[in-house]
């Protein structure tokens, strides 16, 4: 801004130099002639200081311009150097960052690849997943898969001795499991009708969903039914109660919450607990196995202490029998004692008695007869 300010002074000089110029001949044109000789003198005058004061901008003009090239130059220079040492740094962190964005694109390919073998692998599940579901379909196999998991449940939470498998009736009627309690057997049900719960799943619309539901909870009546005829047997020793093991969680909520909510016959818990049957989820069926263990080992304990009590009456009677002995052996040692001493006092006494005789043969002279000793 500095080296500008003096040019720009200048043009302004030569420019109100211009306008009085003007001014003054403007003025002059319309003076008297008679005076016209005094003027043209002044005015050659004023042209001459003007032609000065031009002179004289021309030179600052001149030394304005080299002052400025100088600076410009010396400027473009600077920015010259600035520009080449950003274009350094910038093309050294260009490098930086395109090294750094090309770690990060290569992990970002390795773990893309990741990504689309866990896709693959998740693909596959999901094509063995639908397979399965096509198996599962058939009511046989589903049958065995509950039963299989019933079975494992049981085994998990209850000792082998308290049920058993395929529990079989005089009627020819196999249960799939029946639990053995002190007071009878409960028996198990593990097949759960499941085709018009997979239409509630597959409904479209809310008639279809409520005719499914509907059809659902009828099934479930008549399996409770079933259930009841065939296997609570009173007289051939099951208790008056059987289960109803609903194979998964989802399905008994839908059996006995949601559908609980849009009722529209007879209760339907109401109704099985009446046939004396109990429906149990997974989780419930584990935390009703889980108490009934719980109630087992407290039996086993209860059983095991009265053994233990009996066996100590029969040790406390053993240890009354082993007392009158000892005190029996001790009244026999006391008299053998006594006997001893007895004994002893008499062995003294006779062993006195033989001292005293030897010492009286001793002191006899003579044989009986009048001989005398030959010894003497």
């Amino acid at each position: 801004m500095t080296p500008v300010t003096p040019l720009v002074m200048a043009l302004v000089a030569i420019i109100v130099a211009v306008v009085i110029l003007g001014v003054v001949l403007f003025f002059l044109s319309r003076r008297p002639r008679g005076t016209q000789a005094g003027e043209s003198q002044a005015l050659l005058q004023l042209q001459q200081q003007i032609t000065d004061l031009a002179r004289h901008v021309e030179t600052a003009v001149r030394e304005i311009t080299s002052r400025t090239d100088s600076q410009l130059q010396f400027g473009t220079k600077a920015l010259t150097d600035l520009v080449l040492s950003s274009q350094s740094t910038v093309a050294q962190q260009v490098a930086d960052h395109t090294v750094s964005v090309g770690r990060a694109v290569g992990t970002l390919q390795e773990r893309l690849t990741e990504v689309g073998g866990e896709i693959r692998h998740l693909s596959e599940m999901g094509q063995d997943l639908r397979r399965l579901q096509d198996i599962l379909k058939a009511p046989k196999v589903r049958g065995g898969l509950g039963e299989r998991l019933l079975e494992n449940l049981l085994a998990n939470l209850l000792p082998g001795a308290h049920f058993t498998l395929q529990h079989s009736f005089l009627s020819g009627e196999k249960v799939d499991a029946a639990i053995r309690l002190p007071g009878g057997l409960v028996p198990v049900d593990a097949k759960f009708p499941l085709e018009n719960f997979q239409r509630i799943l597959s409904a479209q619309g809310d008639e279809e969903t409520r005719r499914a539901r509907r059809a659902f909870r009828e099934d479930i009546r008549r399996h409770a039914q079933n259930i009841a005829a065939k296997y609570i047997r009173p007289a051939e020793g099951t208790l008056d109660l059987a289960l109803m093991y609903v194979p998964a969680e989802n399905v008994y909520y839908e059996a006995f919450v949601l559908g609980a909510e849009h009722e529209e016959g007879p209760d339907l818990w109401q109704d099985l607990l009446d046939r004396r049957v109990f429906a149990v989820s997974p989780n419930t069926f584990a935390f009703y196995l889980t108490t009934l263990s719980i109630g087992l080992r407290g039996m086993r304990v209860a059983e095991e202490a009265r053994r233990i009590v009996g066996a100590l009456s029969a040790l406390e009677g053993d240890l009354q029998g082993l007392r009158e002995t000892f005190d029996l052996t001790g009244r026999h040692l006391s008299n053998a004692v006594r006997n001893f001493e007895d004994s002893r006092a008499r062995l003294d006494r006779f062993s006195g008695r033989l001292h005293q005789v030897d010492a009286e043969s001793v002191k006899s002279p003579a044989l009986p007869g009048g001989s005398e000793n030959p010894n003497s």
